[in-house]
């Protein structure tokens, strides 16, 4: 088996810990993760139509529908007709999704300080200061 190189490892590294972080706060939150995408797509975008949520999320389409029409039961969403084009369908937040995802942000304060214990403050500014140049080297590599 050849051996990864550090950068390989790091990319591996950086790609779990997303996933674990992502499981961990979920499972507290009692939410899967397209379900969060969803609201929190909204909370940014506002109101958008079925296919668009579909194309920014890259989730399937019948999945969104469900999704959608799950939330609408439970009173996250709202759902209706596009007044200019009858063929689609706009999903907006509802209060108690804006509600939902101020209690999240609540729980991912509370999970990030467990997450960072015994991580000193300039240990934290350095962590911030590498993100941030990733993601810089990342949107440079997009272009």
């Amino acid at each position: 088996m050849p051996q990864e190189t550090e950068s390989s490892s790091l990319a591996v590294m950086i790609t779990h810990l997303h996933r674990d972080m992502a499981r961990m706060f979920l499972q507290n939150a009692g939410m899967s993760f397209s379900r969060f995408l969803v609201l929190d797509e909204l909370r940014h975008a506002g109101e958008l139509s079925q296919r668009e949520l579909q194309r920014r999320l890259g989730i399937e389409g019948a999945l969104i529908t469900r999704f959608a029409k799950e939330m609408e039961k439970e009173n996250i969403v709202t759902r209706r007709v596009d007044p200019r084009d009858n063929r689609f369908t706009l999903v907006a937040l509802a209060p108690a999704g804006r509600e939902i995802l101020e209690k999240m942000k609540s729980l991912r304060e509370s999970s990030e300080a467990q997450l960072l214990e015994g991580i000193s403050k300039k240990e934290r500014a350095a962590m911030v200061s590498i993100i941030k140049r990733i993601q810089e080297n990342i949107s440079r590599w997009e272009k």
